[in-house]
């Protein structure tokens, strides 16, 4: 994370003295050889501290030779000539809340040292020329300076509005953000991505330019498998090839924007199978090079959550790694220190707490398994038998290990720098994981609500699981949090999975007095009058029918709305309302299968006969095909 990288320090060039005021901006933009996998030293990056309020992050520079200008344009030229009309078909000017927009100029190539950094360079006594300066003002992002063509245009949309939609926090520790400001101008499997991201989003907003998005994912597609044949050829890889990997994140989980029910899988197996070769080779990179890998080693494990949901990755089984639990075991593995439950620094996808994140995708992909072999059996009941039972421990296992965890009470130690997302918000995203793992074992695997419940409520081992006791507090539990976390907070990203979570928790369940045959009281039903009776009888025998008839329907309706009941009630009405403001501040597409997969998960429960509780919210998802990437 950020604060790993602020250890290293590089080599730059002195900063230069002038009488008027300098200004910093975008590089030229390079032309790319092999520009992820290539080594990369650094470049005039300065931080002054007489210049609190500007943000200024280190650049890797790839050994390759800068274009000339007149180069440069016509590159750009002939790449966007077939979207030119759409320059002016939208406006790419809305203001940032809260953050001034900051005019920069970029210091010529001569007067950089772009010599390799030694091992000595990398020392801690130099704070000021920190790769990525952690102790900065906050109030100021990097946002490139206007221009004027589309790609150029999209990149500078992505740094000021996308980049921010996809990450739980944005400052300038933002990791996301950094990899982006330093690979954006070198690396063109970025670059394409970045324009593709943002082209992808807008195209919800305004329709015509979705053909402009679907092309332009296709050129960053290109790119990126340009760069992966360069990549599967090396036998080894002494760096990390950053720019390819940054690229296959981008697009894998952005290509729902365009269609939700594309989950990207190609994208993010690419990146998985890549992750876990570099990985087994880790020990041969340097060590701010393991550093960088750590930090994409954190985004594959969220990527991991979100299939997790909605795909099995059987049938995808196409590489070792597929098969792979933990992608960052090096090829000689060793006993390494047990991963903390809270992480020193924040990541923009995990939060504070990888461990909980691996906790709920190993869940969620249990829960999936175990629903499939119950809605598919084998053809040998006793193999069957046996793998249920080996499910059954293992969720109990995770149950034991998300019940050991403890949020609530942890220190927000480190700040994000982000005004709209302390760290505190992210630690309730942690304690929502936590909560969303134990919901969803207890309703895959209700023999183990049995095993927590009282004697006197657990009853005989067949005996129906009483959500009320177990669920249904935890959904509201989780309900809760998800209302502590505003709407336009950084963990806007991940409340779509979480208000699913919720949802499938949110269960009517009888009154006693209704579900329990033994002790059940027959309830007048309120039916029409009889014609053939009540018609012909006195004024006040008439009137007297209709009393009864209401003092019937009544009775019925207090019998059901208990004080449980309009919980549940006013719970999914914040779930509708949070879905709703969700889908006016992300990319709307995946929400809106989020908000028809809750609203029919409630439709099946409401319709199941009382007791019964068979309906499993997987199943609803599978059946109906209402899948996305709910994050």
């Amino acid at each position: 994370m950020p604060a790993e990288l602020a250890e290293h320090k590089f080599r730059t060039s002195p900063k230069q003295s002038c009488g008027t005021k300098k200004r910093r901006g975008r590089p030229p933009k390079r032309q790319l050889d092999t520009a992820s996998t290539a080594s990369f030293t650094t470049a005039g990056s300065v931080y002054s501290s007489n210049d609190a309020n500007q943000g200024v992050f280190g650049e890797f520079m790839l050994n390759t030779q800068p274009l000339e200008a007149q180069q440069d344009a016509q590159l750009v030229g002939s790449e966007m000539s077939p979207t030119d009309d759409f320059i002016s078909q939208f406006p790419l000017d809305l203001p940032v809340e809260g953050l001034p927009v900051p005019e920069f100029e970029w210091t010529p190539d001569a007067a950089l040292d772009l010599t390799t950094p030694t091992f000595e360079d990398f020392s801690d006594t130099n704070t000021d020329l920190a790769l990525f300066p952690v102790q900065q003002n906050f109030s100021t992002l990097f946002v490139p300076p206007p221009i004027t063509d589309l790609s150029t245009q999209l990149v500078e949309y992505w740094f000021r509005d996308i980049c921010s939609l996809w990450s739980q926090y944005d400052s300038p520790t933002n990791s996301n953000r950094m990899l982006a400001t330093t690979l954006w101008s070198t690396s063109e499997a970025v670059s394409t991505s970045l324009q593709s991201m943002s082209s992808a989003y807008l195209s919800s907003k305004m329709p015509h330019m979705k053909k402009t998005s679907i092309a332009m994912m296709k050129n960053a597609t290109d790119v990126i498998e340009a760069e992966l044949r360069v990549v599967k050829s090396s036998p080894n890889l002494d760096t990390v090839p950053m720019g390819l990997i940054y690229g296959l994140f981008c697009i894998g989980t952005s290509i729902c924007w365009l269609n939700a029910t594309q989950l990207g899988i190609p994208f993010l197996r690419e990146a998985k199978a890549l992750l876990h070769r570099i990985n087994k080779q880790k020990r041969r990179l340097s060590e701010e090079e393991r550093k960088l890998l750590n930090i994409f080693n954190k985004s594959w494990t969220y990527c991991e959550l979100l299939l997790s949901v909605v795909s099995d990755t059987n049938p995808y089984i196409t590489y070792e790694a597929e098969e792979v639990e933990d992608i960052s075991a090096d090829e000689y593995p060793t006993a390494l220190p047990t991963e903390p439950v809270v992480d020193d620094m924040p990541h923009p996808w995990t939060g504070v707490s990888n461990t909980v994140s691996r906790l709920l995708t190993q869940t969620l992909r249990l829960c999936r398994n175990y629903r499939y072999h119950v809605k598919h059996p084998g053809p040998f009941a006793t193999r069957d038998h046996a793998t249920a039972l080996n499910m059954i421990e293992e969720a109990k296992t995770l149950e034991e290990k998300l019940l050991g965890l403890d949020f609530e009470s942890a220190p927000a130690n480190t700040e994000t720098g982000d005004q709209k997302t302390p760290c505190r918000h992210l630690v309730n995203v942690a304690e929502a994981y936590r909560l969303a793992g134990l919901i969803h074992i207890y309703q895959t695997f209700p023999e183990l609500v049995l095993l927590r419940l009282p004697d006197n409520l657990s009853g005989p081992a067949d005996a129906h699981i009483p959500w009320e006791e177990c669920i249904t507090p935890l959904s509201l539990r989780l309900t809760k949090l998800i209302e502590q976390l505003p709407a336009d907070s950084g963990s806007k990203m991940t409340q779509p999975l979480l208000c699913i979570t919720a949802s499938t928790g949110l269960r009517f369940e009888p009154s006693d007095a209704i579900s329990s045959p033994e002790t059940q009281v027959p309830l007048a039903t309120p039916t029409p009058f009889d014609l053939g009776s009540t018609e012909h009888c006195g004024l006040s025998d008439y009137i007297g029918q209709l009393i009864q008839a209401d003092e019937d329907i009544e009775r019925l309706s207090t019998s059901t709305a208990t004080e449980s009941r309009m919980k549940i009630v006013e719970a999914r009405c914040f779930i509708v309302g949070r879905l709703d403001a969700l889908e006016a501040l992300l990319p709307p597409r995946p929400i809106v299968v989020a908000k028809t997969l809750v609203q029919t998960i409630w439709n099946e429960y409401d319709k199941e006969k009382s007791g019964a509780a068979s309906v499993h919210w997987i199943d609803v998802m599978e059946e109906n095909n209402l899948r996305s990437l709910f994050g």
